[in-house]
């Protein structure tokens, strides 16, 4: 439970930093609304829900780890998009969903082989 606590925290962190990356179609509100802590439950609460589902019919299917990982990813960036829909305090592009969904899925790559160790 802490961990997951943890990767949202700093989900949330990262998706407040690139706000400020001149190329990024990032909107926070503020840094006090918290906004961007709602957007990284929303994405994790997103994520606990489908991926699953998916990984268990791509399994059904024998895909590839290629395969899933696109998948994956692709629903990382579905789910930044579909908060930036349902959050008022949060705004983001669909290329830009998609290239805060690289960079959260890498950050949460690293989590996961720290929690490993």
């Amino acid at each position: 439970m802490i961990n997951t606590l943890i990767h949202w925290l700093i989900s949330a962190l990262i998706l407040w930093l690139m706000q400020f990356v001149p190329f990024m179609n990032i909107n926070i509100a503020s840094l006090f609304s918290l906004s961007f802590i709602f957007v990284a439950v929303v994405i994790g609460l997103i994520n606990a829900l489908i991926v699953p589902i998916v990984k268990s019919i791509i399994k059904g299917r024998n895909g590839a780890a290629t395969t899933s990982s696109l998948i994956l990813l692709i629903i990382d960036a579905a789910a930044l998009w579909i908060a930036g829909r349902l959050l008022s305090g949060f705004s983001i592009g669909l290329i830009t969903a998609i290239i805060a969904a690289v960079v959260l899925t890498v950050v949460g790559a690293w989590f996961a082989a720290r929690k490993e160790k």
